[in-house]
């Protein structure tokens, strides 16, 4: 009977993953060829084992799921896909097939027991190194932790209090995000962090290489694109900077890169050529990406990092060798910023960030100096009421907000988290890490040098992370996440208890993440689909989420029933979802009540006085309404984000 329970809850899981796969999408055709891609090689795979009688039906199935899950990240790529490499999206296709071979070696190589606790990890891979081009990449990681607690028997005995007390911290900040999409996304992002961690930091040292190497595999990929799409530029020059390269932030580039340097030093060992050849790629790469971010951060970071590995080295003859042969490279990187458009000596961005961070820091201790502001904290802070900020620093977060058409990103982590958790949640991360700083010096000698080194990795990144762009993207997590598997024997050996969480509680547990997994997946997943359903009425706005399209060709939605968002969807698919629908309710008899429920239900007031504004300048002999609207606006909007449009 439980055998058969378990059964229809991986086909109940299964039919949830098709569903996702056949719902509204810009890219039908590329959808088609990958559940025809996944189910072509799975049928080859399968037709050449199943007279062995080596794997179980559970192992074939699970195998299936796991290449379909990988095939709906790439599908979900596809969709937001602003490099093209190569036409019809061929690009991706290759690499999903070639992603699909590593799936079936990586079953054919390991038993299957270990592929069944890591396969799905290794099916979301992607993910980490691409999420500038998915909108709601929690969701495939979702279904992959869901797939581990499945198949890993002894879970039930590896969960502390400490793990299952901070699930109500958790559950407090999405009570808290719950309109915010975005910010529910790193919430939702941190605790299946949590989770990972606590699954993998058990897992066998050559279970954690695995997707140690398979994450640095999809990173070389990713890198790879890049450089050739470069290259492929006609005005493309090394030296040049840039904000952004090909949507991803190059600060973000320059983070993901150390982290990725670590992880490839970290990785390498003398029993095994052909791998180091491989980290020395991934490592060549990396350099390159650090290189092309033009990022004084990650300059330091990296050159501390350098002088970390040839400290840490036991053979004199070594040390002197990287000495030596690192003198060329520093005059070769020197001379690399003399040519270009940015270099270290510029500081002109030193002093908008210094402005950004007083906003950051007077806005959450006026405001919610305890608990913080949410962790969406840059969406809500330019419309709280400033204080202690001077002319010169107001005037530079407006003309960086014009400028780049972004909310004041904190750029920062310690800032960053301090108007996400506040100050009781900054104290509480500072006493942990001074805890284990402490714990490191004290058994320093009891390390071995590997182990050093995977430690002053993570403190470097803590370095790294006082200029960094957005420290709570999916890939900086997810990397960080990788290392602090990697570190789980310094982690074991700085806790001196672990208790482990009774059954019943353990199992309470299981079931409510399960179920808070696939209740944000069906939402997130809602609210994607609406958006692609609607793509030629609606257009995607930094500051307004959606603005309607004027366009001839446009159809209107005087027949949609508007009302029905009065109630449940408005509660449980939050605010993004709400906009939408103002969106295209513009010029519609709906507009008015819709406007109405915008300051009965949504947070985001001067969102609310903005679309009635544009409304009020619609209508005529509305004068009086339109004066009352841009003075009301103008109090919610301090740096004029709204109200230049109306002026």
């Amino acid at each position: 009977m439980h055998r058969f329970s378990l059964l229809l809850f991986d086909f109940f899981f299964f039919f949830v993953l098709l569903s996702l796969f056949f719902g509204e999408t810009n890219q039908k055709f590329f959808r088609n060829d990958a559940i025809g891609l996944g189910l072509f090689v799975f049928a080859l795979y399968f037709f050449w084992n199943v007279r062995k009688k080596k794997y179980s039906f559970v192992s074939f199935f699970h195998l299936l799921f796991v290449i379909l899950l990988s095939n709906f990240v790439f599908f979900k790529l596809a969709e937001y896909d602003p490099i093209q490499l190569l036409p019809e999206k061929l690009a991706i296709k290759l690499t999903m097939f070639f992603w699909a071979i590593v799936l079936l070696y990586t079953h054919f190589k390991y038993p299957e027991k270990e592929f069944l606790t890591f396969g799905s990890v290794l099916a979301v891979l992607p993910c980490f190194v691409t999420s500038n081009f998915m909108s709601y990449p929690v969701i495939p990681i979702g279904f992959a932790l869901a797939l581990i607690v499945r198949h890993q028997e002894s879970v039930f005995e590896r969960f502390t209090w400490f793990l299952f007390l901070s699930t109500f911290v958790f559950i407090y900040w999405i009570i808290r995000d719950w309109y915010d999409d975005f910010a529910l996304i790193r919430v939702l992002l941190l605790f299946e962090v949590l989770l990972f961690i606590s699954f993998a930091r058990n897992w066998k040292d050559k279970m954690k290489q695995v997707i140690v190497d398979g994450l640095l595999l999809v990173f070389l990929i990713n890198a790879l694109i890049l450089v050739i799409k470069m290259l492929l530029e006609p005005n493309f020059k090394l030296n040049n900077y840039r904000e952004d390269l090909f949507l991803i932030p190059v600060s973000l580039i320059g983070s993901n890169s150390f982290l990725v340097l670590g992880l490839a030093v970290y990785s390498m060992s003398s029993s095994s050529r052909i791998k180091n050849l491989f980290y020395l790629g991934v490592i060549g790469f990396a350099s390159l990406l650090l290189m092309i971010s033009v990022s004084r951060i990650s300059i330091v970071s990296v050159g501390l990092f350098a002088f970390t590995i040839v400290l840490n080295q036991r053979s004199n003859f070594v040390r002197k060798i990287l000495w030596i042969s690192s003198i060329p490279l520093i005059i070769i990187y020197l001379s690399f910023l003399i040519y270009s458009e940015k270099t270290l000596f510029d500081l002109g961005t030193i002093g908008i960030r210094f402005s950004i961070w007083k906003l950051h820091f007077f806005s959450t201790i006026t405001n919610a100096p305890l608990l913080g502001l949410g962790f969406n904290p840059e969406k809500i802070i330019p419309f709280l009421e400033v204080r202690y900020l001077s002319f010169v620093d107001f005037n530079f977060v407006k003309e960086y907000m014009i400028h780049f058409h972004t909310f004041p990103l904190a750029h920062n982590l310690y800032f960053q988290m301090l108007s996400s958790i506040g100050i009781i949640g900054v104290l509480i991360f500072l006493c942990f890490l001074v805890f284990f700083i402490v714990q490191f010096v004290k058994k320093y000698s009891d390390y071995l040098p590997k182990d050093r080194l995977l430690f002053l990795i993570l403190l470097i990144w803590l370095i790294h992370e006082i200029l960094d762009f957005s420290s709570l993207e999916i890939a900086n997590v997810f990397f960080l996440a990788m290392l602090f598997v990697s570190a789980s024997k310094l982690i074991k050996v700085e806790q001196v208890t672990e208790t482990p969480i009774g059954n019943p509680l353990t199992k309470a547990f299981l079931f409510f993440s399960f179920l808070l997994l696939l209740l944000f997946s069906l939402r997130f997943s809602f609210v994607e689909q609406s958006i692609f359903r609607f793509h030629k009425d609606v257009q995607l706005s930094t500051f307004y989420e959606f603005q309607a399209k004027d366009n001839p060709n446009s159809r209107k939605h005087e027949g949609r029933n508007f009302d029905l968002i009065k109630n449940w969807k408005v509660q449980f698919l939050g605010e993004r979802y709400f906009f939408l629908e103002l969106a295209l309710a513009n010029g519609t008899n709906a507009e008015p009540s819709l406007l109405t429920q915008c300051f009965e239900t949504m947070p985001r007031q001067e969102l609310c006085f903005a679309n009635l504004m544009a409304y009020a300048l619609k209508q005529k002999n509305m004068d009086n309404e339109i004066l009352l609207s841009r003075y009301l606006l103008s109090a919610k909007d301090p740096f004029g984000i709204y109200t230049r449009d109306f002026l």
